[in-house]
């Protein structure tokens, strides 16, 4: 092979490299594997939390109450145990961090069944939560159920403020990484707080 053909060859190479490298990619995607950047866990498709059965201080609430900010919600059949106590806090310190932005963020705390009597230190520590009760047959309750046939209270949901279920944080992952993910979704959102 002489000088200009070989020259010849690794210049079409040059050129064909990246081509036949994008339809290597397209017909095997799973050669490349994508990371995400978030911590918590997607629930895909989002979904839409409609006919929202819960009461707020006696009151009938609706859609509405999570519609244009970030929610934080929490789950509890009875009183609020060591699980939610923990939910609680990672919250609250997760919303106070946001600073300036806090106002983009609340929480939500449900009471599945009949309500419990909550002590008193819990709300005096959680003045900003919102607390709410729903019925255990209420139907909107299954947009919760994640790969059971019941909502895990453990875990910590994350509401998008235009009322989607988009997020879950298992009882391991830590506040920062909860902070991340929220200080993300707050930076990149379009839609103003009410």
């Amino acid at each position: 092979m002489t000088r200009q053909q070989k020259t010849l060859l690794i210049t079409a190479l040059v050129f064909a490299a990246p081509l036949l490298l994008a339809i290597l990619l397209f017909i095997r995607p799973e050669l490349v594997q994508l990371g995400t950047k978030n911590n918590g866990i997607l629930v895909t498709p989002a979904r839409p939390l409609d006919d929202l059965a819960i009461s707020v201080a006696g009151q009938p609430g609706d859609k509405s109450l999570l519609e244009g900010k970030w929610t934080w919600a929490s789950f509890t059949e009875g009183p609020c145990g060591p699980a939610c106590a923990e939910q609680l806090y990672k919250s609250r310190q997760v919303r106070l961090a946001l600073g300036k932005d806090m106002d983009k963020g609340q929480r939500l705390l449900v009471q599945i069944g009949e309500p419990a009597v909550l002590d008193p230190q819990l709300l005096e520590a959680h003045p900003d939560l919102i607390i709410a009760n729903s019925d255990k047959t209420a139907g909107w309750l299954t947009q919760f159920h994640l790969e059971s046939d019941s909502i895990e209270t453990a875990n910590l949901f994350l509401v998008d403020p235009l009322g989607n279920l988009m997020m879950y944080y298992p009882p391991g992952i830590e506040g920062p990484k909860i902070l991340k993910d929220i200080q993300r979704l707050v930076r990149v959102s379009w839609i103003k707080p009410k």
